[in-house]
């Protein structure tokens, strides 16, 4: 199958499965085609590649940037304080509930191995659409990390839901990120995200289904300073300047 035809056959896939009109570019240019369309946004699909494109110029890709880096210090130094605060090892079975970018769930994967599990759930079907096409498609001669990007579970759905429907001690870790309110602001993919993240707060309903679930622990990342850790009964473990780690351990966990 040709480039071009295979590009058609993924935008069409994509237009279905999201429930947004199919366009054919053609010749015109991003604005152009938004014009025709009298829409402010647009999903294109090139090289077997998707981007979510904003009018404004504010665009969203897969890029495993942070978890490259973030995997190759591992292996280097054996030090991620995420993977150390939770304590994750190889053959654990990890749920991310706030998939993003994926850079959490790939690092876990790295480090879970083939022996484990790394399930990410991700509430926005635009953001979880670009995301697992990406952790599968994206190329790259680093072998220990495309295995792990090819190991992450990628499930679209609202964390709360999907934690009520799962069984007790189901996960030995459950990992929380929600979107901050005030993002890194020099990040231009994270102020991208921002666009599309879902942005309500983490609420204890989910927290305790997360307890009943997680073997181990629950951990949440959060801005520094926050008044989440508190509200929620999280304790804070490593703090940084930009952003703290707080966990609960689970009675299998303690």
């Amino acid at each position: 199958m040709k480039a071009q035809t295979k590009d058609i056959a993924l935008a069409e896939e994509l237009a279905q499965r999201l429930r947004i009109p199919y366009i054919e570019r053609q010749r015109h240019s991003i604005v152009e085609l938004l014009d025709l369309q009298e829409a402010e946004q647009a999903l294109l699909v090139a090289n077997q590649q998707i981007r979510w494109q904003e009018r404004s110029g504010d665009s969203f890709f897969f890029h495993p940037n942070l978890a490259a880096l973030r995997v190759k210090q591992w292996k280097q130094t054996g030090n991620d304080s995420l993977i150390q605060v939770a304590g994750i090892e190889e053959g654990d079975e990890v749920l991310d509930c706030t998939l993003g970018m994926g850079a959490d769930a790939v690092v876990a994967a790295h480090v879970v191995g083939s022996s484990g599990r790394v399930v990410g759930v991700e509430s926005q079907p635009v953001i979880a659409t670009i995301v697992a096409h990406g952790l599968k498609q994206y190329r790259t001669e680093r072998n220990s990390l495309k295995e792990a990007m090819e190991r992450v579970q990628v499930i679209c759905a609202d964390y709360t839901s999907y934690l009520a429907q799962c069984e007790d001690n189901a996960y030995d870790v459950i990992l929380f990120d929600p979107m901050f309110r005030q993002t890194v602001k020099k990040s231009p993919a994270m102020q991208s995200l921002k666009q599309l993240a879902n942005p309500q707060p983490l609420d204890d309903g989910a927290v305790k289904e997360a307890i009943r679930v997680a073997r181990r622990k629950v951990v949440l990342k959060e801005r520094t300073g926050s008044s989440e850790f508190e509200r929620l009964g999280f304790t804070i473990v490593k703090e940084s300047k930009r952003y703290a780690l707080a966990v609960i351990e689970t009675e299998e966990g303690k």
